[in-house]
């Protein structure tokens, strides 16, 4: 009855929280690809492709079948690698009259697409990610695994989008967007504290009152972000 009443638990939260952000993601990403099709445009469409892809797999992953495991740490990695996409997109935002050569613009992707697979590594030959029986289906991370991830956010994603967004206000000083660059900005970072805290989630599994608070105001801030996201420069990338 108890692991019953998990699953039940984890189909609820996967059909209303990760089936939400899969509707809202994909809609982004079709405004914005019918809107424009520019540097720009790919790369902030690809930020909500990737994020639907990861929360269609961490669907996937809730039947029990052999490729759950397989399909759970796919998705963790899209996870990190989407969040990864947002400095990218910040640096084309400064280069958009520079036009940066695209080799370089598909190095930094390749760096970053590299970067992300410690989430196998990590995850799967370091038991970073325990999603199986044992754990009642429900994902797992260790300690070793936050603190890496938390880690590799902070060095790769954080401060290189602090620095970038400093760059940003001083691109566009004095100009109308900046009131958008200030929306953007502000909702990167709300954005980054929910995945800091996803992370978190899903390490201190023992803590019922944490968990609790997450599920009840985290899907919202993330749904706010990511909608304030698409706001900022979802419209007019030239």
């Amino acid at each position: 009855m108890l692991l019953q009443a998990i699953l039940t638990q984890r189909i609820i939260i996967a059909l209303l929280a990760q089936g939400w952000v899969i509707i809202y993601s994909s809609y982004f990403a079709y405004k914005l690809l019918k809107r424009g099709k520019n540097r720009a445009t790919y790369t902030l469409s690809s930020i909500f492709i990737s994020l639907g892809l990861t929360f269609f797999l961490a669907n996937l992953s809730i039947i029990n079948t052999p490729f759950s495991y397989g399909f759970y740490i796919s998705s963790i990695y899209l996870y990190f690698f989407a969040h990864s996409l947002i400095v990218i997109f910040t640096w084309v935002l400064i280069k958009l009259d520079d036009k940066t050569s695209i080799w370089r613009f598909y190095l930094v992707i390749t760096f970053y697409g590299i970067i992300s697979t410690y989430v196998f590594w990590i995850g799967f030959y370091f038991n970073g990610i325990m999603y199986n029986l044992s754990t009642n289906w429900i994902p797992t991370y260790s300690w070793f695994f936050l603190i890496i991830s938390w880690t590799f956010l902070f060095i790769l994603v954080i401060i290189p989008q602090i620095y970038l967004s400093f760059k940003l206000l001083k691109v566009f000083e004095g100009i109308i967007l900046k009131r958008r660059i200030n929306m953007f900005i502000v909702s990167i970072f709300l954005e980054l504290i929910v995945v800091f805290s996803l992370f978190l989630y899903n390490t201190w599994v023992e803590n019922q009152i944490y968990r609790t608070v997450y599920i009840a105001i985290f899907p919202l801030l993330s749904t706010i972000a990511a909608f304030l996201i698409y706001k900022s420069f979802g419209k007019e990338l030239e």
